[in-house]
This record gives C-alpha cells, structure tokens and sequence, in this order.
C-alpha cells in the first residue's frame, strides 16, 4: 500500500470545477467498506483453507482476488483524481471512470458472496455466515456510494454528519416463481465477471455460452439459435451498442430479445440502447434477484412471440392448405376471382366443347368385386384420366360415379376446343384399355354455348348447364364401346382434319332426329 495514496482517502479533498462546481471526495467514507471487503474476505479464505470442498475454497480465493482487486483500484482512482485537471468534464470523466472500473470489480465480490450465500445451507459453517453476510452488506455500501458520486449532486450533501456510513441491508428475501429457462448468450469482456454470471445463469436451468467481445458475440449468435442476450456495453473491437445495432439490422436475429448490461448507470446510455432495440438494461453491481426478474420476463416475452409466429406460420400453413383443396375442386381461374371477390359471377361461354366419358359394363364389375378394389381400379383411371385432360388443356369438370365430364374452349381460349376433345378422347380410351381390368370407354362430344357458376356453399362444385350439356351426355350414350360420338355440330369442326363414319339418326330428348357421327382417326396432331 503506498501511504501517501492512503492518506489521501483519509481526508476530503475537494475537487473545484468550472463555475464554482465542487464535488467532496469523502475519501474514509469509500475506503471503509473496502477494507471491510477485503479482511472479512481474507478471513474467510484464512478459515476454510483446510475445507474438502475444493468448489467453496475456489469461490472464496476469487472473491478475496477481487476484493483486493476493488481496494487498489479505489486508492489508484482517487490518487489520480487528486493530482489530475479539475475542470467539469474532467470531473465527469472521473465519475464515469468509478462507475465503470470499480463497478465492474464491484460486481464480481458481489456475486461471489451472493452465491455463497445461496450455498450456505450445504454444508457452509453457520459461525462463517455471519462474517459473509457482511462482507456482502458492506459491497452494497459501497454501491450506493458510487451510485451517488454519478449523480449531480454533491457526495458531501449525502455524508453523515459522523462520518457514520449509510445502512445499508441485502433487502428483503425476495423469492420469485421459477421462470422459463433458455439458451443465453453472454457477451462480456471482463472474465472473471463472464465466469461468474456464467455460473449463476448455468445454476438456474439456464444453457449458458460466453463470448470475450462483441466480435466473437456476433459470430456465436449467427451461428447458433439463443433465447436472449446479455451485452456488456464497454467492450474492445466491437463494443455492445455496434453488436445491438448489427442485431436488430439483420432480419433472421432482430427479434432475439438483448439485455445491455454496464457499470455505467447513465440515462443517456440506457435511452440509446432502448432506442436502438434492447428489451433492457441494467447496472453493475446487478441484484440477482433483480436480474432474474428481468431474464425471466424476456424469456417469457421470447416464449410469446415464438408461440404468436407458430400461430401464425400455423395460419398461413392452413390458408395454404385451404388454397390447395380449392384448387383441387376448382379451376385455377375461378379460385382468384373467389378469392378476390368471395364470389363467382355466373357467366354464359359461346361454342364450349363438352366431353362426357363413362365406362361401359362398370356396373356389372361393381356387383362381382369388392369394393376396395372398385374405388381402388376406378381412382388409377380417374387420375390418367385427368393427367390426359392437362395434357390436351381441357379442363375437367366433375366425375358423376363412373362418368368424367370436362370442356373445352370455357376459361381458355382455344382455336378449335372439339379437336382439343378429340385428342383427349382418344388417349382417354386407349388408357382405359391399357390399364387394369381392361375397361371399354365411349365418348361423347358437342358445342355449343353454357352457362357456368359455382354452386354449393359447404363443398363448392364449378358446374356447367344447357342444352350442350345435355345433348353431349346423351351422344355418349349412344357411342360405341371404345369409340368417340360427335354431333353433328362437333363434326363439322373436325371433318377438315378426322376421318370418320356416320351413326345414323338416333332420337335425342329434346332434339329429335339428330345424325351421329364416329371419330376414327384424326389426320393431324396439330
């Protein structure tokens, strides 16, 4: 110990600054709790320096470290300030100094000495307690003074007239509900208080990973997926409010919830980091209590935006869901205009080519096979079916038990909507024939204008009416197995480019006397 610093905090030295400013340094006020620090420290190391429990005696040796460590700081500072310029801003770089340096030391001999506390039930000697317990009341004496040399007022207006310290307690016990743990990163670049607040989040349930700067803090956070973050502010390379900054710029990490935490209890400093995106801040020396609050509410906070984004990509999962079954039943067009709209206008389409197939003999095959393997044959020739429709771009309409019906030329323009049907027809028979049980398909086809809408309010169905539908069902009736029918108006888009054959007349509900015509072959691919 150099005497001549020792003296020195045996007396008030004044400080004058610019216009009259004085701030009285009660130099014995400060040294009195450090002292008290540093000898009960020492005595406790002394005491347990045979103890098995190489943990508590590891405990005690870095908390005696820093309090030694809290002692020469406090005689270098105020040397320093005795001897240095004494302008205002001179004094407030003093100030801001105590608060980061001592602070931060500070909250290492506290923390210490809280989680001995909190290990005193196991097996720590209850005649050692008391020598602890105030070992710990006299760091938090030495908190309020340096929490009150960062304040304006004068340190002297605060001073016992007897030079008495202020009491202070640990407070009341407070006991908090046990609170959602997570992964945390810390990012501090005092070790021994990285250690130590390491230790303390790892002892509540938390998953706990560290970082010296902010460079490295950033890397980690990148790299991995973490529930909340501690950043020191005063950091080398990459100090805390660039790493705050950096975070809530970058869409994937900006809504990690980030705790500053700095010896530096300015309401500048706290304002900015808020600003910035920090959920919070807190001063060193932290109260653990305290700061288990804060860590629990942004876990929870963390928990409920997590919960609010599955809803929400749960939400936007079932619109899609909602949007692929409507598909599923519905034309692409007529899905956008319901979805724009929440309606479909019914329209009238000229010169629709409707196509209607069913397959011959079904009913029979239904009454000798079990009807797994009806649904089961049906389904694989329903699918080709629609497949071949894609293919020809006709659209499908609907399935009525074995038949398929489907137009063409109705949501998209086409140059000749039979010969579409046509070429549909074909594949759809020759389908039919590859596949197993082997079914014989006939076909009809007719133009003509329709009316088209959906209909339904619980199972949507996009349907066509009119006298086209009707007269292309009944043609189907009436073609061979294993053949397209056409109307006498589907023909004739066809006779430049089909071979065929005449049917006959055949009478036609509605129709009367109408010729057939059967599709052999086309003469182009076009």
């Amino acid at each position: 110990m150099n005497p001549a610093r020792d003296d020195l905090l045996r007396t008030d030295s004044p400080l004058e600054g610019a216009g009259g400013e004085v701030l009285k340094v009660p130099g014995q006020q400060l040294l009195t709790p450090v002292r008290a620090i540093v000898e009960c420290s020492e005595s406790l190391v002394r005491e347990l320096a045979q103890s098995d429990n190489e943990e508590l005696r590891d405990d005690l040796t870095k908390l005696h470290s820093a309090a030694r460590e809290l002692l020469g700081l406090t005689v270098d500072l105020f040397h320093e300030a005795a001897t240095a310029g004494q302008s205002t801003s001179e004094i407030n770089a003093f100030r801001s100094r105590v608060r980061h340096d001592v602070g931060n030391v500070l909250n290492q001999v506290l923390g210490y000495a809280e989680m001995l506390l909190e290990d005193a039930a196991d097996g720590f000697p209850a005649a050692l307690t008391v020598d602890l317990k105030w070992l710990h009341a006299s760091g938090k004496q030495m908190a309020v003074l340096i929490e009150r040399l960062g304040k304006r007022r004068l340190l002297a207006e605060t001073a016992d007239p007897n030079g008495e310290l202020p009491v202070v307690t640990s407070g009341p016990d407070v006991k908090l509900a046990p609170s959602e743990t997570g992964k945390i990163l810390v990012v501090e670049d005092n070790q021994a208080n990285r250690e130590l607040l390491a230790r303390r989040l790892t002892s509540e349930g938390h998953t706990v990973v560290t970082a010296e700067n902010g460079r490295i803090g950033l890397r980690e956070v990148a790299a991995k997926d973490f529930d909340l973050v501690l950043l020191d502010i005063v950091m080398p390379e990459v100090d805390g409010l660039q790493v705050l900054e950096r975070l809530k710029a970058d869409e994937r990490l900006r809504d990690i919830p980030v705790i500053m935490i700095s010896a530096l209890d300015e309401v500048a400093s706290a304002v900015r980091c808020i600003a910035t995106g920090a959920e919070d801040y807190l001063s060193k020396p932290f109260d653990p209590v305290l700061l288990r609050a804060r860590i629990g509410a942004c876990l929870e906070k963390k928990r409920m935006r997590d919960r609010e984004k599955m809803h929400l990509a749960q939400i936007e999962a079932e619109r899609r869901r909602s949007d692929e079954l409507l598909h599923v039943i519905l034309p692409d067009e007529i899905v956008q205009e319901l979805r724009l709209t929440n309606m479909v206008e019914p329209r009238r389409h000229e010169s629709v080519a409707v196509l209607f197939a069913d397959i011959v003999g079904f009913t029979q095959y239904c009454d000798t096979h079990a009807p797994e393997d009806v649904v089961d044959d049906l389904q694989r020739l329903v699918e080709a079916w629609e497949e071949i429709a894609l293919q020809c771009e006709v659209q499908k309409i609907k399935t009525i038990g074995d038949a398929f019906m489907a137009a063409a030329g109705l949501l998209k323009p086409l140059d000749n909507p039979v010969l579409n049907c046509a070429r549909c027809a074909l594949k759809m028979i020759e389908i039919g024939r590859r596949l197993t049980p082997h079914w014989p398909v006939r076909v009809g086809i007719h133009i003509g204008p329709v009316v088209a809408g959906v209909l339904g309010r619980w199972q949507y169905l996009y349907d066509l009416w009119g006298d086209t539908v009707n007269t292309a069902a009944r043609i189907q009736s009436h073609a061979l197995p294993g053949a397209v029918a056409l109307s006498e108006a589907g023909w004739h888009r066809l006779s430049d480019v089909a071979e065929g054959e005449s049917l006959g007349t055949v009478e036609l509900k509605g129709k009367g006397q109408v010729e057939i015509m059967r599709l052999v072959t086309l003469k182009t691919d076009l």
